[in-house]
Order: structure tokens, then C-alpha cells, then sequence
């Protein structure tokens, strides 16, 4: 994947099996559970991406759009000049890589994705 593209999309759900029912109902989504708390989904063509379970889904903070980068720490402290703030600091996604939330100006949230090794 090309660097400083979008990689991930990720949406919040308060019910995956009803999120997951919607989807591929609607769009014919393939999903991958990854625990109790987390479902990925694979559109038929195009940018895949995920499913959080949330307590309560705040419509400001879903979706979230990752944009893939070579290092996470240079855009945290890039953004903060630009009038940003970190939402989330670089979080280990265990065997695939890290990923950060950043807010621009108005508040709207911004991810991140590193890939390790083995995803780049």
C-alpha cells in the first residue's frame, strides 16, 4: 500500500452481530471476527476495515479513517503544531503493527496505521 494513503476504515457498534447482519445484508461485507470486541469486514473491491464494540457510539468518533504511514511519532508531533491534538498515542496492535487517533482542529478524529514487518 502506497505510504500516506488511506488503509482502514473502522466504524463503532454497540451490537457487532446486528452491525455485521446490516452490512452484509446491505453490501454483501465478509467479516473476520477478532475477539469478542472487534470484527473486521472485506467489501467485494475497494478499502476493507473494522468493527469496534462500544459501549456508546459517539457519531463524531465513527467512522474512523486510518491512513497508513511509515512512522507514527513524526505526524503526533506534526499535528499538535498544526493546531491538532493526540487522541490516542502509537497503541500495539499485536502481530500486525500500531496505530494512533489524532483530532484536527474542529475535533474530528484522524487515525493512524504502522504496519510491522511483515504488514509493509
Amino acid at each position: 500500500m502506497a505510504k500516506d494513503s488511506i488503509c482502514h476504515v473502522e466504524w463503532s457498534s454497540t451490537d457487532l452481530q446486528r452491525t455485521k447482519g446490516f452490512f452484509s445484508g446491505l453490501f454483501g461485507w465478509q467479516f473476520e471476527d477478532w475477539g469478542e470486541k472487534y470484527t473486521l469486514f472485506k467489501p467485494l473491491e475497494g478499502i476493507g476495515g473494522g468493527v469496534a464494540r462500544v459501549d456508546k457510539v459517539v457519531p463524531a468518533e465513527s467512522p474512523v479513517v486510518y491512513v497508513q504511514v511509515e512512522e507514527i511519532e513524526p505526524y503526533l508531533g506534526r499535528s499538535k503544531g498544526l493546531g491538532g491534538e493526540v487522541a490516542v498515542p502509537k497503541t500495539e496492535i499485536p502481530t500486525v503493527g500500531w496505530f494512533a487517533h489524532l483530532t484536527d482542529p474542529d475535533g474530528n478524529v484522524v487515525g493512524l496505521f504502522q504496519g510491522n514487518s511483515q504488514c509493509t
